[in-house]
C-alpha cells in the first residue's frame, strides 16, 4: 500500500543512522534494495562494496520475508561510520532457523560481507524476533 514504508534519516549518513521498515513481504524488497544501495553511496562506499551490501541485504530480506510471521514488518537499520558501514536486518520469524546457515544464500551473504551474526530472541507468542548484523568496511587510502 502507498506510504506503507516508513524512512527515518535524522542528517547525513555518515554517524547517523537510518532506518526503513515495510511490510514483510516480497514485493517490498525494492524497497530495501534500494535504501540499501543510496546509504551505501552516501557511506562513500566504492562501487563493488555498495553492490555487495545491496546484494547481501537482499538475501537476508529475502530469507527473513520467506518465514516472517503474519504481519511482521522487515526492519533495515544502516550505522555508518568514517570506515564501516553496519547493518542490522531483524524481523519476527515463525523460526529461529533462518537464515539457513548452511546454505547457499548463507556463503553468498559471508561473502559479500567483512562481519555477519545472527541473534533470535523469543517471543511471548511464540516465534522469535530475527536479527542479521553486518558490515562492511571502507576502503580509506
Amino acid at each position: 500500500m502507498p506510504g506503507d514504508e516508513t524512512t527515518r534519516s535524522d542528517a547525513s549518513p555518515a554517524g547517523t543512522p537510518v532506518e526503513v521498515r515495510v511490510r514483510a513481504d516480497h514485493g517490498r524488497l525494492p524497497v530495501l534494495r534500494a535504501v540499501a544501495e543510496t546509504v551505501a553511496i552516501l557511506a562513500d562506499l566504492t562501487l563493488d562494496h555498495v553492490s555487495d551490501v545491496k546484494l547481501a541485504v537482499d538475501e537476508i530480506c529475502s530469507a527473513l520475508v520467506t518465514k516472517a510471521a503474519v504481519d511482521a514488518d522487515v526492519v533495515c537499520r544502516f550505522d555508518a561510520t568514517a570506515t564501516v558501514l553496519g547493518v542490522h536486518v531483524s524481523a519476527d520469524t515463525t523460526t529461529d532457523r533462518v537464515p539457513d546457515e548452511r546454505g547457499f544464500g548463507w556463503h553468498v551473504v559471508r561473502t559479500l560481507t567483512d562481519t555477519v551474526s545472527v541473534t533470535h530472541e523469543p517471543l511471548r507468542n511464540g516465534g522469535f524476533h530475527t536479527t542479521v548484523a553486518f558490515s562492511k568496511a571502507r576502503d580509506v587510502t
